[in-house]
């Protein structure tokens, strides 16, 4: 899940009370087990709706779905703290179970609604109106209900057991670490909506349980009896599945159509941690009609042969082609697509790694060229596994199932640095770059970062070529920015690595003209008007005068552009592989040229300029704009209980202690997304990243949070500032050595490297545990009544923590987000400081 980011739910802090509170009328093995259901399910409803957003809302809204569920956990709080009635007496099992039938229902609700809200995010990019945007702002609304729900059940145990709140805490986290391995299991099977559902049902044992033991409690049988129902209905009814889709019309010419389509419109679907992967049988449009190829030369009008289209989201496809074995009705065809470029140079590549294999039409084109070892690998284990050597396998001629052919699901650049071998062409084709967000929950743009290139070139034989295809924002369009007085950032993903190759190539052989060793193609307006579509080929070797010609043959024979060398004048790839001073030409422009690294990972050409162009620049970004959206909204909410009441934040150390709690909530995300960040591409899979990194955060801050409780409420400052420092100094360590350690030992088997990441995860999100139940034992001593105020401000400033790591990582790069969220917990010894001097008793003048 979210590939570097930590469950909501790790954020929450747990409310607990002081003397004027009434004792909790439960068990306290109960009442843990009763957190940790309730938690489980929280983080697999987090999970799922971040996988349902994307679907049917589009990009970004994985961030969107988790800072959802922490507002909706944080509204929780507020509603506990300003409504006594929620908190007021004695907590009894009648009564919590009655607030836990309540969760049920409103999951139910709440996932039920949600997919069947009439919108497609194809509606939100093509047909934006006030309609469109109200129904968006039901379905997040809808989103924050079993949140709000179930954070109130939680507020409740913890609020009326706060003597026991290190253990209780243990088992909130543990149960969302337990939430993220249910997640992996329930949504292959049961798909995102229907694990929704079936978190909830150990709680509906608890609930079970009680009202057959209680027989004043029948009446709350009716919550599992929906459940049941609901379930059913959506095991054998469209009630849960997605119907609002999308096509684009002529490639070269998009137009957008959305409709409303049944069970008839698949023949193919299933949910995965990557995406929601589905083929669209004949009875409905597919998402691009007419479609003939992704770079298709506009001169080619020979035979099409049968394709099928496997989507992702609904946003991204790859293509199967219909194989019988015969090259002879489709070498044309493929020889006069962009992507096959390499290949029309006469060069013979025997050994192909092709990344983003997909429906095999690379590896195909490598088979129709004569390669004798083909390696495929593609992220979606779907595709590769289910489709390509399953359902699909006769379709495609049994293309993965060739002796000459190797496939792998499995992480692109995870699987090149692992390996051991060098071939003669690697190969990439339209990969990464924007729909990096299919691939997982918070996946940055890491495929072709500076040290990636770098892997990539060093597994190139010394005659080998390496290929890339990706979308860049059309070159007239580019030039018009450059011109513009406060320009917008392009995304130019194709320019970056080609300055990165240049890069790569000097550090390999100082001296050497990188000129002689790359070629550059394009066809413009393809999918959209205003991109194109580039093909970058870069040779170990110097090109032949030969090779050279015959890409510029190719280039004009098929309608291409031939952006290097160039036939029509200077543009921005010749000035990028040919400035004497690449620094300096970066230097001239309006927005960067130079690639992207591990620490700073996105391709938006972003510059910070001056405040206006930054300010232009970000809300231009639906992430930023989104998340300001968020944090403002949270912000509010934090200051929601100081209308009408002044008096609610007066008492001597409140004021610090509210910081404190906002400081390890955003610290908290800070520094877990970055270390989740890093330990992605070690673990490969996302999925790993998910079961594994994640589960291994939550559980390790939970037994840290249990050993609090050997230390009593009066020294809790004193350890809080011993701790906070100790966060620091295992965090700075982390960042020094983990490149080392992941080097060294990513040759390793997964489960060894597992192994190895929950040892190095382990200290620091131990110590990282600890904060929160010591300053609630702070807290509690004097102001029970606010704790469900604190609650709900360390959830806010989580969200805010999320959306501020990636603006800090667009400007300043990741390892200063870890850096900035050590600064916050160094923070919170001053704060503990500025309360306990607020709490000491004034000194009796001396006469």
């Amino acid at each position: 899940m979210k590939s570097g980011q930590r469950a909501a739910l790790a954020a929450a802090p747990a409310a607990t009370t002081g003397a004027h509170v009434a004792p909790l009328a439960m068990p306290r093995g109960e009442s843990a087990l009763a957190i940790a259901v309730v938690t489980a399910s929280l983080l697999v409803t987090e999970i799922m709706l971040s996988a349902i957003f994307n679907v049917t809302l589009g990009a970004i809204n994985t961030v969107v779905a988790i800072s959802c569920a922490l507002l909706g956990l944080a509204t929780s709080g507020i509603l506990v703290y300003v409504a006594p009635a929620l908190r007021g007496g004695s907590l009894t099992r009648q009564r919590f179970y009655g607030a836990l039938a309540l969760f049920i229902v409103a999951t139910i609700v709440a996932v039920v609604a949600i997919m069947n809200v009439p919108l497609n995010h194809g509606d939100l990019s093509y047909a934006p109106g006030m309609r469109v945007a109200a129904l968006k702002l039901l379905t997040y609304i809808l989103a924050l209900v079993p949140f709000i729900v179930g954070g109130i059940c939680v507020n409740l145990l913890l609020f009326h057991a706060s003597e026991h709140v290190s253990e209780l805490y243990f088992c909130d986290l543990a149960g969302a670490g337990v939430g993220c391995l249910f997640a992996t299991v329930l949504l292959g099977p049961l798909g995102a909506p229907g694990a929704i559902l079936a978190s909830t049902v150990p709680a509906a044992a608890l609930v079970v349980w009680y009202a057959l033991t209680n027989a004043g409690a029948r009446g709350l049988l009716l919550a599992p009896a929906a459940l049941a129902a609901v379930g059913l209905l959506g095991a054998t009814t469209a009630l849960l599945q997605i119907k609002r889709f999308n096509t684009l019309g002529q490639v070269s010419q998009p137009r957008y159509a959305a409709f409303n389509a049944g069970a008839e419109a698949l023949e193919f679907q299933r949910w995965a941690v990557d995406a929601w992967t589905i083929v669209r049988s004949e009875a409905v449009p597919q998402q691009w009609q007419d479609f003939k190829g992704w770079g298709l030369s506009p001169h080619y009008q020979g035979p099409i042969p049968t394709l099928k289209l496997i989507n992702y989201n609904l946003r991204f496809s790859t293509y199967v082609t219909q194989f019988n074995g015969d090259f002879g009705p489709i070498g044309d065809w493929l020889d006069s697509d962009l992507i096959s470029m390499h290949f029309l140079l006469g060069r013979h590549y025997d050994t192909v790694l092709n990344i983003g294999s997909g429906g095999g039409r690379e590896v195909l084109n490598a088979l129709h060229h004569g390669a004798r070892d083909v390696t495929a690998v593609d992220i979606s284990e779907v595709t590769t596994n289910d489709l390509m050597k399953g359902r699909l396998r006769a379709f495609s001629g049994d293309l993965y199932f060739d002796p000459r052919v190797h496939a792998f699901a499995d992480e692109g650049r995870s699987f090149v640095e692992r390996s051991d071998r060098t071939y003669d062409l690697i190969d990439f084709t339209i990969v990464g770059g924007t729909n990096q967000e299919k691939l997982d929950v918070m996946r940055i743009d890491d495929l072709f970062t500076l040290e990636a290139l770098r892997s990539y070139l060093s597994h190139v034989d010394g005659d080998g070529v390496f290929s890339y295809v990706m979308y860049n924002t059309g070159s007239g369009l580019v030039d018009q920015m450059r011109k513009a007085a406060v320009p917008v950032p392009p995304y130019i993903p194709a320019v970056k690595t080609v300055a990165g190759l240049r890069m790569v190539f000097e550090e390999m052989e100082p001296g050497v003209r990188f000129a002689d060793h790359v070629l550059v193609a394009g066809l413009h307006g393809v999918i959209d008007p205003n991109y194109d579509l580039v093909h970058v080929i870069a040779s170990r070797s110097p090109f032949t005068a030969a090779e050279r010609a015959a890409f510029r043959d190719a280039c004009s024979r098929l309608g291409f552009v031939c952006f290097y060398p160039s036939d029509a004048g200077e543009n921005l790839y010749s000035e990028v592989i040919e400035a004497p001073d690449l620094a300096q030409l970066n230097a001239s422009l309006p927005f960067s040229v130079l690639p992207t690294t591990d620490d700073k990972p996105f391709h938006y050409a972003f510059r910070w300029q001056s405040l206006g162009a930054a300010v232009i620049a970000l809300i231009a970004n639906p992430l930023i704009s989104t998340g300001v959206a968020f944090t403002l909204l949270g912000t509010l909410l934090c200051f929601l209980p100081l209308l009408g009441r002044s008096d609610v934040a007066s008492g001597p150390g409140f004021a610090p202690m509210a910081v404190y709690f906002a400081a390890i909530g955003a610290g908290y995300m800070l520094i877990e997304i970055v270390v989740l960040l890093r330990l992605q591409l070690y673990l490969g899979k996302p999925v790993y990243a998910l079961s594994v990194a994640l589960f291994a955060f939550l559980l390790s801050s939970g037994i840290g949070s249990w050993v609090t409780r050997r230390w009593d409420d009066r020294s809790a400052p004193r350890i809080i500032a011993l701790i906070m420092p100790a966060i620091g100094v295992v965090a700075v360590l982390f960042a020094i050595a983990w490149r080392m350690v992941s080097t060294s030992t990513l040759h390793l088997p997964t489960f060894e490297r597992a192994a190895l990441a929950v040892a190095v995860i382990f200290p620091l999100a131990f110590l990282m545990g600890m904060p929160f139940p010591l300053g609630v034992r702070i807290l509690r001593r004097q102001r029970p009544d606010a704790i469900p105020w604190v609650w709900a401000i360390n959830g806010c400033f989580s969200v805010v923590g999320i959306f501020s790591s990636r603006i800090a990582g667009l400007f300043w790069g990741f390892d200063r987000v870890l850096g900035a969220g050590v600064v916050l917990y160094l923070i919170c010894c001053l704060c503990v400081a500025l309360y306990a001097r607020a709490r000491r008793p004034p000194v009796a003048a001396v006469a």
